[in-house]
């Protein structure tokens, strides 16, 4: 009987949070796919940031991402993000420090405030590529048009700030 009392414990324990699953590994995005996530983006667009998942490996999401106006500043503090400017431009400020800052979601990996303040603000557009080290405060700002991104988010290692 005592031996059956930890699995009776481990049976009648509660169950644990539900975890959202992690993404299915998809190593592939063809041209067709790509120009068919941006499709999906502006249909489903209302304002912000809309994103379409292209590929992913455990750890290493690249997204598409679609926006028509500002987005609130952000910092990724356990993870590097490599942004491709797809189309369209803005002004991306990098650097300094976020101000305003608003409690993250549990689990989250991002957190948004209202500014930077001491950044440096650079025009990017159509071509450019831009690498955000982790802990690095961003923001789009005086997105001209529609924006599209792409962007791979990368588990700080060494060297992260």
């Amino acid at each position: 009987m005592k031996k059956l009392l930890p699995l009776a414990l481990l049976l009648t324990a509660p169950p644990a949070l539900a975890q959202p699953a992690p993404p299915p590994v998809k190593e592939y995005a063809s041209a067709t796919e790509v120009q068919a996530a941006i499709a999906k983006a502006k249909a489903a667009h209302k304002s912000g940031n809309t994103s379409e998942l292209l590929v992913s490996a455990p750890g290493y999401p690249v997204q598409l991402e679609y926006r028509t106006t500002d987005t609130p500043p952000t910092i990724h503090p356990t993870e590097a993000e490599l942004i491709e400017v797809v189309s369209g431009g803005c002004t991306l400020v990098t650097g300094g420090t976020l101000v305003g800052i608003k409690p993250a979601a549990p689990g989250a990996t991002t957190l948004s405030g209202s500014a930077i303040e001491g950044g440096s603000p650079r025009k990017v557009g159509k071509g450019d590529y831009i690498m955000v080290p982790a802990n690095t405060p961003h923001w789009y700002r005086d997105v001209q048009g529609e924006l599209i991104i792409v962007t791979l988010h990368m588990p700080a290692g060494r060297g992260a700030r």
